[in-house]
């Protein structure tokens, strides 16, 4: 058998399509759909001819805060990682990457147009029966209905949707609290650098093979100790052993000395 060539490095000739790595039933593409139905003029307007830079499409962050809450409820800062990382994600962002602050804020900020766009969402869905989900994750765990989701009422939905909206909320201010401006994904740059990360790795793997021989004479010196404390006998005996060991070691210039054959060089 041949083994084909690692390309993690491998430079591509030509841009790639990213719908060409999503599968076809990929639901990302239905919330895009829905998305470009809803009339964003009222809420384009308050960012027309305003000073600043430039704010982030508001379809944009509202295709990545439907895709977070059909996900389970991602906080911000999982969007923010999942929009450099997630294929889908990349997608439904144009390759843009917003922060978690300006995720955070949108969700807050929006969330009379976000309710709006679940209620179209439930509402396609049910309507082309394709509501047949299982279970709606809030924390990522998954838990079976007792019911069939296509027997629940659209309201029902709704109030589950807005629930992952607003414990997704909560999560981002817990997050603030824990991490302040940080977004929590960094590594740092040391660990990204090769010649650096060789050079920690590489100490840390003779750090480790060196701490192994140390355990070894710990267990002898452990062993030791526990036939000590057997009886006064015992006690007298080991410590005989280990003067005549100390005698041996400085006799030997070694650093280190057979327990079991103190006279080995």
């Amino acid at each position: 058998m041949v083994l084909k060539d690692d390309p993690i490095d491998q430079q591509l000739l030509v841009p790639i399509d990213l719908k060409n790595l999503i599968p076809d039933n990929h639901p990302c593409y239905l919330i895009q759909n829905i998305v470009e139905r809803i009339d964003f003029t009222d809420i384009d307007d308050k960012y027309r001819f305003t000073a600043g830079a430039h704010a982030y499409s508001r379809k944009m962050l509202l295709r990545l805060v439907l895709m977070s809450s059909f996900d389970g409820g991602l906080s911000g800062r999982e969007v923010e990682r999942r929009s450099r990382t997630d294929i889908a994600y990349m997608y439904l962002a144009g390759m843009q990457n917003p922060d978690f602050r300006t995720i955070n804020r949108f969700k807050v900020e929006e969330s009379e147009l976000i309710d709006e766009t679940f209620k179209k969402s439930i509402l396609v869905a049910k309507e082309q029966g394709l509501v047949k989900i299982n279970h709606i994750a809030i924390d990522g765990t998954k838990i079976k209905a007792k019911a069939s989701i296509n027997n629940i009422t659209d309201e029902k939905q709704l109030e589950m949707l807005k629930k992952i909206l607003k414990d997704s909320i909560k999560l981002d201010e817990e997050e603030d609290k824990l991490l302040g401006d940080e977004s929590g994904n960094e590594i740092p740059k040391n660990l990204i650098n090769k010649e650096s990360f060789d050079e920690i790795y590489d100490k840390l793997i003779d750090d480790s093979s060196k701490s192994k021989n140390d355990s070894k004479f710990k267990l002898s010196s452990k062993k030791l100790l526990k036939k000590a404390i057997k009886d006064k006998k015992s006690h007298e005996k080991v410590l005989n052993k280990i003067n005549h060991l100390e005698d041996e070691l400085k006799k030997s210039n070694q650093k280190t000395i057979s327990v079991n054959d103190p006279e080995t060089r």
